[in-house]
C-alpha cells in the first residue's frame, strides 16, 4: 500500500475554529464578494429550472454556501439570504413574489447557518474516518431534507406552488442542493489543507491524476457515446476511475475527483440534450458514486493512518526495547560480578585481619592465600566484564576444551565456605574420565557457577541443607544434574521461570536462570528441571561432546 506524501493528507482537524464575530469592514467586504460569487454562480447553473423558481438539479451555490460558513463563520449567514434573495429577482423569469422571496431567503439562511453548525462540531478536532464520512453523508442529506421541506412550504403557504408540484419540487431540491455540498465541500477542505500546509502535488500524484483522467475520459465516451443505451444505464463503468483514484490516493485525492466527475456529467448530458428526467437519474447515481468514493478513500486514508501509526508505535516499541537490553544488560553485569566482588571483599577484609594480628609464617601464608584468592576472584570479574564486552558487541563465543570437573571443583572451592555458613553442604558425584565439553570456559563457568548457587539458596530454607552436584556422560552427551532438598519450584512461577525477572528470592533480580538458558541456546544445548518426589528441584544440563551442533 503506497501512501501519497504531500497533496493528499486531508486533516478536518484544521478546520477554521469559531471566532467571535466582527461586523468591521472586512466582514462587509467578504460578504459581499459572496454574494456576487453567489449570483453568478446561480445564474450559470441554472439546470432545468422548477417553474422559474431557484429550483434546479444541480445547485453548487448551495456548497459554495455551505463552505462559506463552515470557513468564514455562522455569522455571515445573512450574506446567504441576501444572495438568494438578489438571485430570484436575477434570474429571467423574474421574482417569485417579495413575500415568498423573504421566506425563502431566510430559510436558507437560517438553514445552511444550522448545518454548517452541526458539521463543525462533528468535524472540529477529529481526523477523516469512515465514521466522519458516514456522519457527514448523512448529516447533509437528512439535513438538506428538512430546509427542502422548509423552503417549499414557503413556496406553497404563499400560493407559489401548488400541491401537484409541491413532491416535484421538493425531490428537485433536494437532489440538487445535496449534490452541490456532496461534491463542493470535501473538495474545499482538500484543497484549504492543501494551501495551509504548503503543501503540491508529486511526480507520482500526477502520473495518478494522468490515469483518473484517461479512465474517465473512456468511460464517459462508453457511456454518452452509445446511442441505443440510455447514459446512465453504463453508469457504473464511472466506478472504475473512481474506485481507483480513491485506492491510490485516498480520501483528499477522490474528494477532488468527484467534482470533476459530476461536472463534466451535467455539461455533457446538457450539450446532448438529455432530458430531466434522465438528468434525475444521473444525479442519484452520482449521488452513490460520491458516496462510495468518499466512504472508499476515508477507508484508505484511515489503514494508512493506521500503518504509520503502528510504525511509530513499532519505532517507540523498538526503543524502549534498546533502552530496556541496556538496563537489562546491565543489571545482568552486575549480577554476574556481584559473587566474585562479594568473595574478592571478604578475602581482603580477612587478609587485613590477618595482617593486623600477632604475626608469624603462619599468619603470612594465610594472609597470601586470601590474597591470592581475592587475585583470583578479581581477575574472574576482569574476564566476565571483558567476555561481556565481546559477545555484545559481536555475539561470538570463544570456544575451548573446558574440563567440566575442574569447573565444578572450582565452583565448589569458592563458595562452599559460604554454603557451609547458610547450612548447606554442597556433594559431587563427577564420573572418571569425563570428556571435555567445547564452549565458552567463561559463558559455562557462569552457567555452573548460578545453577549451584540457586540451589545451594533453595536449600538453605532446609536445615539440614544438602546440594548434590552430579557429572556425567549419557547418550553421547555431557550430563550435569544439580539437586537440592529446598521447597521445589512453586507452581505460580514453573511456566515462568527462564523469562526476564522472575525471581522465587525476596531480594532476587531474575536474572540467573535467564542467563543461564542465554548461555545454554548458545551451546546448543539443553537445560530442563523437575521437581524430586521427596522435595527439592533438580535441574538437568546438556551439552554435547565434541562441540557445537
Amino acid at each position: 500500500m503506497r501512501r501519497p506524501s504531500t497533496l493528499f493528507n486531508t486533516d478536518l482537524r484544521r478546520l477554521p475554529a469559531a471566532a467571535s464575530p466582527t461586523y468591521g469592514p472586512s466582514y462587509w467586504v467578504y460578504g459581499g464578494i459572496f454574494t456576487v460569487a453567489y449570483v453568478l454562480l446561480e445564474r450559470a447553473s441554472v439546470l432545468f429550472q422548477l417553474d422559474g423558481l431557484s429550483i434546479t438539479l444541480w445547485n453548487p451555490s448551495a456548497g459554495a454556501s455551505l463552505i462559506f460558513l463552515l470557513f468564514a463563520g455562522v455569522h455571515f449567514a445573512p450574506f446567504v439570504g441576501l444572495a438568494s434573495l438578489l438571485t430570484d429577482f436575477a434570474t429571467d423569469a423574474g421574482a417569485p413574489g417579495l413575500l415568498a422571496s423573504l421566506g425563502t431567503s431566510l430559510v436558507l439562511a437560517i438553514g445552511f447557518a444550522g448545518l454548517s453548525l452541526v458539521l463543525a462540531k462533528a468535524w472540529r478536532g477529529r481526523k477523516v474516518g469512515l465514521s466522519r464520512v458516514l456522519g457527514f453523508l448523512a448529516i447533509v442529506p437528512a439535513g438538506i431534507l428538512l430546509l427542502a421541506l422548509c423552503y417549499c412550504l414557503v413556496l406553497y403557504l404563499t400560493g407559489i406552488l401548488s400541491f401537484e408540484r409541491f413532491f416535484v419540487a421538493l425531490r428537485n431540491f433536494w437532489i440538487g442542493e445535496t449534490l452541490g455540498i456532496v461534491s463542493l465541500l470535501p473538495a474545499a477542505i482538500a484543497v484549504s489543507q492543501a494551501i495551509a500546509e504548503h503543501r503540491s502535488p508529486s511526480r507520482a500524484e500526477f502520473i495518478d491524476a494522468a490515469i483518473f483522467t484517461a479512465l474517465l475520459a473512456a468511460a464517459l465516451w462508453i457511456i454518452f457515446g452509445l446511442r441505443r443505451a440510455h447514459g446512465y444505464q453504463l453508469f457504473y463503468l464511472l466506478f472504475i476511475p473512481v474506485v481507483w483514484i480513491a485506492v491510490r490516493t485516498g480520501y483528499a485525492g477522490v474528494s477532488l475527483a468527484l467534482p470533476v466527475v459530476h461536472a463534466l456529467i451535467v455539461t455533457i448530458a446538457t450539450v446532448l440534450g438529455r432530458t430531466a428526467y434522465d438528468l434525475i437519474a444521473f444525479q442519484m447515481l452520482m449521488l452513490v458514486l460520491s458516496g462510495t468514493g468518499l466512504l472508499l478513500g476515508a477507508a484508505v486514508t484511515e489503514a494508512w493512518v493506521s500503518v504509520e501509526r503502528m510504525r511509530s508505535q513499532e519505532t517507540d516499541l523498538a526503543r524502549a526495547t534498546r533502552h530496556a537490553l541496556v538496563g537489562a544488560t546491565g543489571t545482568a553485569v552486575a549480577h554476574e560480578i556481584s559473587q566474585p566482588l562479594a568473595a574478592t571483599t571478604n578475602y581482603l577484609h580477612a587478609a587485613r585481619r590477618i595482617l593486623l594480628a600477632s604475626g608469624g609464617d603462619n599468619s603470612r601464608t594465610q594472609a597470601s592465600e586470601a590474597l591470592a584468592k581475592a587475585e583470583t576472584e578479581a581477575r574472574r570479574v576482569r574476564e566476565t566484564l571483558e567476555r561481556v564486552r565481546d559477545y555484545v558487541s559481536s555475539g561470538r563465543l570463544q570456544l575451548s576444551d573446558v574440563d567440566l570437573e575442574g569447573v565444578i571443583t572450582k565452583i565448589v572451592t569458592l563458595i562452599g565456605r559460604d554454603a557451609g555458613a547458610r547450612g548447606v553442604r554442597i556433594e559431587t558425584h563427577v564420573k572418571p574420565q569425563l570428556p571435555r565439553a567445547r564452549g565458552d570456559a567463561i559463558q559455562l563457568e557462569q552457567l555452573l557457577l548460578n545453577l549451584i548457587w540457586n540451589a545451594v539458596d533453595a536449600a538453605s530454607t532446609n536445615a539440614p541443607g544438602l546440594v548434590a552436584i552430579r557429572a556425567l556422560k549419557r547418550d553421547g552427551r555431557l550430563v550435569v544434574m544439580v539437586d537440592d532438598n529446598g521447597p521445589g519450584v512453586s507452581a505460580a512461577i514453573a511456566d515462568r521461570l527462564f523469562e526476564p525477572f522472575e525471581s522465587t528470592k525476596q531480594n532476587g533480580m531474575g536474572l540467573g536462570l535467564t542467563l543461564v538458558r542465554q548461555i545454554v541456546d548458545a551451546h546448543a544445548g539443553t537445560l530442563s528441571w523437575q521437581n524430586l518426589p521427596f522435595g527439592g528441584a533438580r535441574f538437568i544440563l546438556e551439552l554435547h561432546i565434541g562441540g557445537l551442533l
